[in-house]
């Protein structure tokens, strides 16, 4: 990818162009007709080349089983269209395990739904290929062979995620794909200039302005509790402030790395 890439705005400001995006819609379009007919026909019953892999009306009992497959898998290309801090306190940890252990990993992120605290973490990750574009439509690639998508609902459980392999459905996403990696661009680039702090410090603001403690934070940074303490007397020395609120407010006024100037 060209370092001339369109930028993409946080908070819609900036988006791509209009016939850059279309392409995006297009093929999101096409695998969403695609993610439907298989949905529509597995709440009626099984079908061939797709099941069920989990639901819940929770998130985290939703990824879970996901979380816990991921250690057989050798490759993944994720598109996500919203996260949070809360969400990525569970998958990072994860990440950083099955990365460790040999997965091949690009994950997207939709520029439009990614606020300041989850940039920062994504930013600042040791490990992993992380990105964002314009991506509207959430799926994961599993080693070529198959796609994660948004399955029926689940009477009595709720939403669901699926797991399809028919070819068909297989072609959509990898064209959905490449439309959305062509016009990415790193988070590390997207967040350049957020702040004058470590790439710790950064994450940890981040995840201290989502209202954890101390434990909390060294488990999902996987440091220790007088890592993290150090580093937040460090930041808040740095940011000119004197609590961990004002730190966080600190963070919710720094300007998006959308912004011009």
């Amino acid at each position: 990818m060209s370092d001339g890439a369109p930028d993409v705005g946080l908070a819609g400001r900036k988006l791509l162009d209009e016939s850059d995006k279309q392409v995006v819609l297009d093929a999101a379009a096409a695998l969403q007709v695609r993610r439907s007919e298989i949905a529509g026909a597995l709440a009626a019953g099984p079908v061939p080349h797709a099941h069920i892999v989990t639901s819940s009306s929770d998130n985290a009992t939703l990824n879970r089983p996901l979380m816990e497959q991921s250690a057989s898998w050798r490759e993944l290309h994720s598109v996500l269209a919203t996260t949070s801090v809360p969400q990525l306190r569970l998958s990072l940890p994860n990440n950083r395990r099955i990365l460790e252990g040999g997965l091949r990993m690009e994950s997207i992120f939709d520029a439009t739904g990614l606020a300041v605290g989850p940039l920062l973490l994504l930013a600042n990750e040791p490990v992993g290929d992380y990105l964002v574009s314009f991506a509207p439509l959430n799926m994961k690639i599993i080693d070529r062979r198959s796609v994660l998508l948004q399955g029926p609902h689940v009477p009595g459980s709720g939403p669901s995620v699926m797991e399809v392999r028919s070819a068909a459905c297989l072609e959509a996403a990898w064209r959905y794909w490449v439309a959305v990696r062509r016009f990415a661009v790193p988070v590390k680039k997207w967040a350049g200039g957020v702040a004058d702090l470590t790439p710790r410090q950064r994450q940890v603001v981040a995840l201290m302005a989502s209202g954890l403690g101390d434990d909390a934070i060294a488990d999902t940074l996987g440091v220790s509790v007088r890592t993290v303490r150090a580093d937040i007397a460090a930041l808040l020395d740095v940011l000119g402030v004197r609590t961990r609120f004002a730190a966080g407010v600190r963070l919710q006024l720094w300007p998006d790395p959308g912004d011009d100037g």
